[in-house]
């Protein structure tokens, strides 16, 4: 099942509470602090909807390792910390709603916020899924999903000299309920939060691999590619490169997605719609440390999926 004529993607990340930490948020929702659309032309008139962000299905089931959850082009990356209470008043209870696409054009939205923590550096250690994930929640990918899924992270991230992530399926059950939803917003305070998070509609499961690599990395990369070694890079084009950074973030170690087909998705539109959350752990993006998970890469041949 796809979705009707569109190619949109977004994405956005999220964090856990840190004490009195800068931290940014890339997300499809316009914010009070930031917001960017960037129309990309299109190629060719579009058969089918590629879109990154989050999706529910119409009769909700927590995906098992035998049946993945389905995936979306949209995408959002979201990272929310809370260092101080006027930090936690600016993320705006951690849940954002993405604006809708514009049918029949190629488009990529992306929205932008960051909030600012107190002077002192110290970094309070997330108390949910961040850092409390047990290792029965983290598991070998058992199907072609959650193998999509990690190759086209981790075969990036080797490239920027990060570590591979795994699968947790403590993740993935936390973005299946988002999905559940079947309405396109983010959500990153479910199951405790703590983690970051991509979202997208429009793209079946099968074509996971290209939601994750042609647009959120090879799309994203060369938007950075001026930042490397600054440990709070400059903002302005933050919605152009979010996805990316959180992708090759070295210090994430897990992801756990979900797509769910969703007779209608709220603030979309369209019918059967697959609608795909991704939450990453610990979560990317945060000011100040760029310049040590965000590593320039070394050379290896663009992979394209």
């Amino acid at each position: 099942m796809r979705s009707a004529l569109l190619f949109a993607a977004m994405a956005a990340g999220a964090c856990a509470k840190a004490v009195e930490k800068d931290v940014y948020v890339t997300d499809w929702t316009t914010t009070t602090v930031t917001e960017t659309v960037t129309a990309w032309p299109t190629s060719t008139a579009a058969t089918q909807v590629l879109v990154k962000e989050d999706t529910i299905d119409s009769q909700p089931s927590v995906p098992t390792d035998d049946a993945l959850p389905t995936v979306d082009l949209s995408k959002k990356s979201t990272v929310t910390e809370s260092a101080t209470q006027e930090a936690a008043a600016a993320t705006q209870d951690a849940v954002e709603q993405a604006p809708a696409p514009t049918a029949g054009a190629t488009t990529w939205y992306s929205t932008s916020y960051w909030t600012e923590g107190g002077a002192a550096a110290t970094t309070e250690a997330p108390t949910s899924l961040a850092t409390t994930t047990s290792a029965a929640s983290t598991a070998t990918p058992t199907n072609a999903y959650q193998q999509a899924i990690l190759y086209n992270h981790n075969v990036h991230r080797s490239n920027h000299s990060a570590n591979s992530v795994t699968w947790s399926g403590s993740l993935a059950s936390s973005a299946h309920t988002l999905a559940a939803k079947c309405v396109y917003q983010h959500d990153t305070s479910i199951d405790g939060g703590g983690y970051g998070q991509n979202i997208g509609y429009g793209v079946e499961e099968a074509s996971i691999g290209e939601m994750i690599t042609n647009l959120m990395y090879n799309d994203e990369m060369m938007y950075f590619a001026e930042l490397y070694g600054t440990a709070s890079p400059d903002m302005t084009n933050f919605d152009a490169w979010g996805h990316f950074s959180q992708i090759v973030w070295k210090g994430t170690e897990e992801v756990g997605c979900a797509t769910v087909v969703c007779d209608s998705l709220g603030n979309a539109g369209g019918s059967n719609v697959p609608f795909t959350v991704c939450n990453y752990s610990p979560p990317g993006n945060y000011d100040g440390e760029y310049a040590t998970n965000v590593l320039a890469p070394q050379g290896a041949a663009i992979y394209t999926a």
